[in-house]
Order: C-alpha cells, then sequence, then structure tokens
C-alpha cells in the first residue's frame, strides 16, 4: 500500500501527442527523403501518418535498386516501381564481396527497368566499384538482350552503362533514344566506327559524352559525326582513344564552342599542338583540360588556355 505522504504521478493523458506527431510533414518529408527504398517502406506501417506521409511521389523520384534485390525479391521491387508515379531517375547496382563476382540476367534486369514510369528520364547501370566494409559496387554488364530492350524507352535524357558488351545490335537500340543529353558507355571495345557514326548521327541533342577507351570505335570519323550533329555538347571524354587525331578536335573546335571539359588521357601523339590550339581558341567556357601523355602539346596551347578560359580550374599535363 502506497505512503499516504508519497504523491502518486497523474496517468499521462491518452491525447497528448506523442514527440513524432508535433514535428510538421515538412520536416518529416526531409527526413523520410534519406531513407532507402525498402526501409521507406518498412517505416509506412508503424503509423498511418507514416503510411500517408511515404507515399508521397516527391519521395520515389529517384530509386536505387540492387540487382539481388531483382532477383530474390521481384514482386517486392515491382511494388516499389509502381508506387514511384513520377520517379525520375534510377540506379541499378550490384553489391558483392571481392572477387565474387556473380552472373547478371540482363534481361531480367531490364525488364524490371521497363517498368517504370513514362517520367523516368535518368538511367544509371552500377556507375563505380567502391569497396566498403568488405562489401563493393561493382560494374553491371548487361547481356541476354539487354541493352537491346532499352531501345524503347524513348523519354531518356540520360544513359550511364559499362560498353563491355556493346555490340552493333546494342548501338542500333541505344540511336532509338533520340531525346538523350547524356551518353556515358566508356570501354565499348566491340564497336566499330561505322556503328559510332550511326549512333551520332541520330542522336543530336547530347551535351555530355564518355566513349574512353573506346580504342577500335571512337576514330575522327566518329568525332566528326559526333561534333557536328552536337554544337551544344560541352563534356567529352575520349581517354584512350588512339585513333583520335588532331584533325577531328579541329572540327570539335569548330563546332562546339560551350565545350567546358575535354579529356584526352593516353591519346599520344595524334593529339598535336595546332589542334589544341584551335580548342583553346574557339572554347572559351573550358574548365577541365586533361592531357596526360599527349606529349606533342606544347607551350602555345598552354598560354592560350591561360589567355582565353578563365573558368579554367584544372589541366593535367602528365606524361
Amino acid at each position: 500500500m502506497a505512503s499516504p505522504n508519497k504523491k502518486l504521478k497523474p496517468c499521462p493523458d491518452s491525447e497528448t501527442p506523442s514527440y513524432h506527431q508535433t514535428i510538421p510533414d515538412e520536416i518529416w518529408m526531409s527526413i523520410l527523403s534519406y531513407l532507402r527504398p525498402f526501409t521507406l517502406c518498412s517505416m509506412s506501417e508503424t503509423s498511418h501518418r507514416f503510411h500517408q506521409l511515404s507515399r508521397d511521389p516527391i519521395l520515389w523520384t529517384n530509386l536505387t535498386i540492387d540487382w539481388q534485390s531483382i532477383r530474390n525479391c521481384t514482386t517486392s521491387v515491382e511494388g516499389l516501381i509502381n508506387r514511384s508515379t513520377k520517379i525520375k531517375s534510377m540506379t541499378v547496382r550490384m553489391r558483392t564481396r571481392p572477387f565474387e563476382l556473380e552472373p547478371v540476367d540482363g534481361l531480367q534486369m531490364v525488364m524490371i527497368v521497363k517498368k517504370a514510369k513514362s517520367t523516368l528520364t535518368s538511367l544509371t547501370f552500377s556507375p563505380e566499384i567502391n569497396w566498403d566494409h568488405g562489401f563493393g559496387i561493382m560494374e553491371i554488364v548487361l547481356v541476354n538482350n539487354g541493352i537491346a530492350k532499352l531501345g524503347t524507352m524513348t523519354n531518356l535524357t540520360s544513359l550511364e552503362l559499362a560498353g563491355e558488351w556493346i555490340k552493333t545490335a546494342e548501338i542500333k537500340a541505344i540511336s532509338n533514344l533520340v531525346k538523350l543529353e547524356k551518353l556515358e558507355m566508356p570501354g565499348a571495345e566491340h564497336v566499330t566506327p561505322n556503328d559510332l557514326k550511326d549512333l551520332f548521327s541520330q542522336l543530336t541533342n547530347l551535351k555530355l559524352v564518355d566513349i574512353s577507351d573506346c580504342k577500335k570505335g571512337a576514330s575522327d570519323m566518329v568525332v566528326t559525326a559526333l561534333a557536328q550533329n552536337n554544337p551544344q555538347l560541352e563534356y567529352l571524354d575520349l581517354d584512350g582513344c588512339e585513333l583520335v587525331t588532331g584533325k577531328s578536335l579541329n572540327v570539335v573546335a569548330e563546332k562546339c564552342p560551350n565545350l567546358n571539359h575535354l579529356s584526352l588521357d593516353c591519346c599520344y601523339e595524334q593529339v598535336n599542338d595546332p589542334a589544341m590550339l584551335k580548342i583553346a581558341s574557339s572554347c572559351p567556357n573550358l574548365n577541365y583540360v586533361s592531357l596526360g601523355l599527349c606529349s606533342t602539346v606544347k607551350d602555345t596551347t598552354l598560354k592560350q588556355l591561360a589567355i582565353n578560359c578563365p573558368n579554367l580550374s584544372f589541366v593535367n599535363l602528365f606524361g
């Protein structure tokens, strides 16, 4: 029995709101925007309020999905995509332990991706390798006709994927994506110059292009077609493209005055000083120039870059 002199604590009023209820919706929306998709789904099951907040389309405009989830939890992934009624960008990646690579069913992956709404404009397949706590993000190589199926996603304005298995048929599919403004396709060693010429004749809205290490495909004919059909080009990465010479760089200088990023590492002696001098004179917006191992570029180019490119913040002359 309680002592008569001891004050009893009053029972909490059942109507008193909990702390999370006093936080405005706008604050919770900001917090929820940092959660991963499956975590957000779990959060939505904790209360009626979070269920309503988590369904706001603004939380589902950018979606990142692991290949392992597509393979093992296909129905759940489809649910996430169906929930994303105003999706804008999607990244598909593969988490794996070092040296434990696994095959990827590119066709299954792309068929899942294609369930996204027509609002999807940016698609990335595993952009980097980044080991962290024993796991890493590995490049996804789409095989089993996966890339060919991408050709119907005609609302895409940005596409990033590894180029190792891209061949003529895949290039034809990508050429259907005529709204593309950004194309990153490094390492496409199996494409031919005619493949890439046809591609850049069809794609005429490009502002960013990365075809680095396309050693057999990226030639003067290709770069000329790219520059002539995409005068708004701002970013060009041709690292390791040994067939590119000063001839096509002259066309880039003439046709692409808005260029601000140019990378030509390991293009060697083919990139000559007269062509780079013309680039420096014609592209005043340049802020990044990388000429690693381009040994024929001289001081005249550097002086012109200093005079004509006030925004220049990075220059690489290694080798």
